[in-house]
């Protein structure tokens, strides 16, 4: 999974990796249809970066009552064969301050998996309660960014323009 930069913001390496960092099971009712049982654990590039109350510089899996914080840059543990920075230092990439994106992995039903979600360009976009972005607005209230760039069947990712 990935986030593509477009535009850079800032990049926040400060924040340590809360442990469900590395464990968040990435497929459920409602997450984009790539993700499956053979998505790897742990938060995904282009998920949604969380905070969490008493834990001073730490990044959480956000949710939907979460304050969200920015997007993660890459995968935290990534699959068996690849290079895992964020499991050797602790850390990881969390990209903010008004970047421009692109991301494969966001929301694709409604929070009650009863319809499809449909974006349009100027949509308002929000963490779901897996983390993922969404157009539906969370309970927590916070704008992650403005849609740039509707996914189609040819390209698939979601543009966007962070506003936080």
């Amino acid at each position: 999974m990935a986030l593509t930069i477009l535009i850079r913001g800032q990049l926040n390496s400060i924040p340590v990796l809360s442990d469900d960092c590395y464990t968040k099971q990435n497929y459920g009712v409602n997450t984009n249809t790539t993700l499956s049982v053979n998505t790897p654990r742990g938060v995904l590039g282009g998920s949604v970066a969380g905070i969490s109350g008493g834990l001073d510089y730490t990044v959480v899996p956000c949710t939907d009552e979460l304050r969200p914080v920015g997007l993660f840059v890459n995968d935290a543990a990534g699959a068996a064969f690849e290079n895992s920075p964020a499991v050797a230092s602790g850390k990881i990439a969390v990209m903010k301050a008004q970047a421009s994106v692109e991301v494969d992995v966001y929301e694709t039903q409604n929070a009650a998996a009863t319809a499809d979600l449909v974006y349009t360009v100027g949509d308002l976009l929000y963490c779901s309660a897996q983390g993922l972005l969404t157009n539906e607005v969370s309970t927590e209230g916070t704008i992650i960014g403005v849609l740039t760039k509707a996914p189609s069947t040819a390209s698939p990712t979601l543009g966007l323009d962070e506003r936080i």
